[in-house]
């Protein structure tokens, strides 16, 4: 083809442009005139002495990057940064077609790392080696015996191995995955990969052949290495980690998330050979993408969207079919986990995880609230509210606040009752809400009551099948309140009365009873009565308002005048009444005298009315 005098042939694994050196420097074409001559060459001529003999397996795509350069920041070959084994080199002289690799860095033969340079002066390394096999600049030989090398690394081993075992034997038909790249496919996917990692610690762009004798390569091929050797797991940390870089804090967006490697997974890999390199982003987002994703994504599969955890409350609230406040309630008190995302539109959204949707919809039925507890177990709220208090009523949801219902957990209703009940009741048996009304103090006891039934220490009748669950309507023995020692008192109305029942003792109306009662001159206590407080009123007060007070009708029958002259008669003998319409700070509507001495001395001095004053 170039006619000249020596043409000797090539090696089975030669490099093209190591080829073309060593037939010029064979001819005495020392500086690179035969690269030149190759160049200006016709392609039908060359196409024909590509085809002539057999010929290395790379040299029909490097004869392109060598007479028609095109700039790419991502070059298969690079040719411009030369780079060697030396224990190859001296034991055959001539330059190897794996070494134009440009992710090549390590001999799979002696398993040491490529030089890029001068062991001695670090000058760049050039085809002109194969001349004198000394380095241009200081003499040093390219194959010295004391030529120590690096031994290599894993990593950067495994991915020669991989490009070495697609030139020479190519790929099979039935592979999938990584195994069904060509080496082109191959080292494109490595150069993404292993910038897009190396961006995490360093400045890092898409420009490598013409950063390779800063050895940005070698570094590059091991870490792109590093995630294809560990593929699929060292994928999902190297999304982890780019989206633990990208920002502090959560972000609603893939692209804004992941970075750059987002738009090379679906923008730069569009080849069907990637499938595999988005069937694993996809799968990394379903387990572990905590933002949401919008149904008409349409790079990302249906299936993908359908699965994906982190879904918005309507969206978790129709798939689960729990109420939508109720996933908020959930939420706010940490029993439900969610993410919260602010678009660049001032628009919030909040995600939850539909697993756990999922597990909290699988209880048996839905919370119910306060009311409907208080109806079903026939007590009143305040007692209901010391049963979730002492947790033995569960709740979900956190506390309500204002204008909130308490959200309470059915299987906790259903665990109150006991294993066995008993199987008949005596006639002194009461039921609980009887003995909650009247005996419980309002503080505790029923608390005590309600552990000791649901353990058996205290057993219950249920009267029919219907009543399993109204606790109010269980009957229970009074006495065992006595034998387990919970606190209790007599009922309320066994010793004492109310106040209307006070003043019909004392003859008077109930106005005037409950004046006596707020002014404090009729003695009464609070107690709770069922779901309220009341004033109750003993014999005992009663008896003692009667022997230190008189009231204007007793006085009027004593004196023997009508009620309304009973006033006037004793203000100008010095009486005055603690009580009565005319006193501003004591008003009723009737009067009362205390009885003092001097006053029961005046009444007894009515001889007419004296007998039956005494009596």
């Amino acid at each position: 083809m170039f006619d000249l005098l020596i043409n000797p042939a090539p090696e089975h694994d030669e490099s093209l442009l190591g080829y073309l050196h060593r037939l010029g420097i064979c001819n005495g074409l020392w500086n690179g005139e035969l690269i030149k001559l190759f160049k200006k060459l016709p392609e039908d001529e060359v196409s024909a002495w590509l085809n002539q003999d057999s010929k290395p397996s790379s040299w029909h795509d490097v004869v392109k990057e060598i007479r028609k350069p095109k700039f790419n920041n991502q070059k298969v070959w690079s040719l411009a940064c030369s780079k060697y084994c030396p224990d190859c080199l001296a034991s055959s002289f001539y330059w190897r077609e794996l070494w134009d690799f440009t992710f090549y860095t390590t001999c799979t033969i002696h398993g040491v790392e490529l030089l890029y340079t001068c062991h001695n002066c670090r000058e760049k390394i050039t085809h002109k080696l194969l001349s004198t096999m000394n380095c241009e600049r200081c003499g040093y030989s390219a194959v010295s015996e004391h030529l120590v090398n690096k031994k290599a690394d894993e990593s950067k081993l495994w991915i020669s191995n991989e490009l070495e075992k697609r030139l020479r034997i190519g790929v099979i038909p039935s592979s999938i995955g990584m195994d069904s790249l060509t080496y082109g496919q191959f080292h494109f996917l490595a150069v993404r990969f292993g910038v897009r990692a190396l961006s995490r610690k360093r400045h890092m762009n898409m420009t490598v052949a013409s950063m390779a004798s800063q050895n940005i390569v070698p570094v590059l091929a091991k870490t792109a290495g590093q995630i294809l050797m560990g593929w699929p797991k060292a994928f999902h940390d190297l999304l982890t980690d780019l989206m633990q870089h990208q920002q502090s804090a959560l972000s609603s967006k893939l692209g804004a998330a992941f970075g750059l490697i987002y738009n090379d997974i679906f923008l730069s890999l569009t080849d069907r050979c990637y499938d595999f390199v988005r069937i694993e982003f996809e799968n990394y987002v379903v387990k572990n993408w905590a933002g949401p994703l919008a149904m008409r994504n349409r790079r990302l599969s249906e299936c993908t969207l359908l699965e994906h955890r982190w879904l918005t409350y309507n969206k978790a609230a129709e798939i689960t079919g729990i109420p939508k406040n109720f996933l908020r309630r959930m939420q706010s008190s940490g029993e439900l986990d969610a993410r919260k995302f602010n678009y660049s539109c001032g628009k919030t959204v909040t995600v939850v995880d539909i697993e756990e949707a999922r597990r909290i919809s699988s209880i048996a039925r839905e919370p119910v609230n306060l009311q409907e507890v208080s109806r079903l177990l026939c007590l009143s709220k305040k007692r209901v509210e010391q049963l979730i208090n002492s947790k033995i009523v569960k709740f979900f949801g956190g506390v309500p606040q204002t204008g909130e219902k308490w959200l309470i957990d059915y299987a906790s209703i259903e665990a109150l009752a006991p294993d066995n009940f008993l199987p008949f009741a005596r006639d002194d048996f009461v039921t609980i809400s009887q003995v909650a009304k009247y005996y419980l103090p309002t503080s505790g006891g029923l608390v005590e009551l309600a552990k000791a039934i649901k353990s058996g220490e205290i057993l219950v009748f249920c009267k029919a099948e219907s009543e399993l669950l109204n606790f109010g309507k269980w009957l229970i023995d009074p006495g065992d309140l006595v034998r387990k020692g919970i606190k209790h008192s007599l009922s309320s109305h066994t010793r004492s009365m109310s106040v209307t029942e006070a003043a019909k003792m004392l003859g008077i109306k109930s106005e005037v009873c409950y004046s006596l009662v707020r002014l404090g001159r009729l003695r009464s206590e609070t107690v709770q009565c069922s779901r309220r407080e009341a004033k109750v009123i003993t014999l005992a007060a009663v008896q003692h308002f009667k022997r230190n007070y008189i009231l204007a009708p007793e006085m009027a029958k004593v004196l023997g005048i009508s009620v309304v002259n009973v006033l006037p008669n004793l203000l100008k003998r010095s009486f005055f009444p603690v009580v009565g319409p005319t006193l501003s700070d004591a008003h009723c509507r009737q009067y009362v005298w205390r009885r003092r001495k001097k006053l029961i001395a005046f009444l007894a001095s009515t001889a007419s009315l004296s007998h039956s004053f005494e009596h």
